[in-house]
């Protein structure tokens, strides 16, 4: 992972970002999206995040315009009040950075931020099969807790998507 800086998202970091997330969309089914977002969304989804942290992978080169090559994000589990507590994440890497540990780096940071956040509960829906995610998440102490089956179509066939959480800290939320 040599010269790959991971650390907190900026605002100039979202165009790199949704050039990731757009290509995912496009070419595959670990995000279920099915039409490209805007500039303006993610930005919205940024501003908005409060204290959901997000964390981005960086490997600048001269030959490299836009620096980011990954990021992990965690955001809002459910809306009702008694969920204030949990959050769901996703990771996304490039696809010429895959093998190269750039999300365990993402989640190396993320998981303490989550942390400090006061969140007690991590969800990760992955689509399955998706075998190098689910050894990721498994790597964070992750724990499969259910699959819902054929819960997205996309590419012409049902997917089912796998549920991974983890649990932090114990007692009343802070």
């Amino acid at each position: 992972m040599s010269g790959v800086t991971v650390r907190p998202c900026e605002t100039h970091d979202l165009a790199g970002m949704l050039a990731i997330t757009n290509r995912e969309i496009a070419e595959n089914f670990a995000h279920f999206g099915t039409t490209p977002i805007t500039l303006a969304e993610l930005e919205a989804d940024f501003r908005s995040r409060g204290k959901y942290p997000w964390v981005v992978a960086t490997a600048p080169s001269p030959a490299e315009p836009d620096p980011v090559v990954g990021f992990a994000k965690a955001g809002p589990w459910k809306s009702r009040g008694a969920y204030a507590w949990s959050t769901e994440i996703g990771v996304y890497v490039r696809r010429d950075f895959h093998g190269r540990g750039i999300g365990g780096a993402l989640y190396t940071e993320l998981f303490p931020a989550i942390e400090a956040a006061g969140l007690r509960c991590v969800m990760a829906g992955i689509a399955l099969p998706n075998p190098a995610s689910v050894r990721l998440h498994e790597k964070f102490e992750m724990k499969h807790v259910g699959t819902l089956e054929k819960v997205g179509y996309k590419f012409g066939a049902w997917r089912d998507v796998g549920y991974w959480q983890r649990l932090l800290g114990d007692g009343p939320p802070r």
